[in-house]
């Protein structure tokens, strides 16, 4: 039995509300004509001028793309999954492309490892838990991002951008194959501070 690879960081709980059933969400802006593709699951981080922008691995992060509100795709604005690269909606505000951008501080997401090596039982995956990895962009598959965890780079290391909270679905899952679901939290969060033009 093979792993149903998903790319992406979904949302699975809040740390402090666990309770909760829908995540934080927060509409942000992204500058027109954008040159990089934002997918959902994609790690984001906030720039000095308010826009959002794709992290690279080792950035830190702000928040994970729920989805897009609105861009303009040339004729009409519209809603959408993900928001295609070089989106160009100019100086008309109405046309400003719009993400809905998941908080990452004190929320748990889940994302699949990105390789069947690393680790092959499920005694050693749960032996990562605590430790921390980084993530690599993978590619994505129609709205869906490609990001998976980087398990191989699985340390101590508390510079690393995501934390293994948990190994859920036990019985479900092939310890065996590329794509077992772990349960992270991030690391390094960007807080946007208030009178900070820096996000910092």
């Amino acid at each position: 039995m093979s792993n149903i690879v998903r790319g992406g960081a979904r949302w699975k709980r809040n740390k402090h509300s666990p309770d909760s059933t829908d995540p934080p969400i927060q509409i942000l802006p992204v500058a027109s004509a954008y040159g990089t593709a934002l997918y959902r699951g994609d790690f984001v981080k906030v720039l000095s001028d308010g826009t959002i922008a794709a992290c690279s691995a080792g950035d830190t992060i702000y928040g994970v793309v729920s989805h897009v509100p609105q861009y303009y795709d040339g004729t009409v604005v519209r809603a959408g999954g993900s928001l295609p690269a070089s989106t160009t909606w100019g100086s008309v505000i109405g046309r400003e492309s719009l993400v809905a951008v998941i908080p990452v501080r004190g929320q748990i997401f889940s994302l699949c490892a990105d390789d069947g090596t690393t680790a092959v039982t499920q005694a050693t995956f749960e032996s990562y838990v605590q430790e921390n990895v980084e993530w690599v962009a993978g590619t994505h598959v129609g709205d869906q991002s490609g990001t998976l965890a980087d398990i191989s780079t699985h340390a101590t290391t508390n510079t690393l951008s995501l934390r293994i909270e948990n190994i859920p679905n036990k019985n479900f899952q092939d310890f065996t194959s590329t794509g077992v679901e772990l349960e992270v939290s991030v690391n390094l969060v960007q807080d946007v501070g208030s009178g900070s033009t820096t996000g910092t």
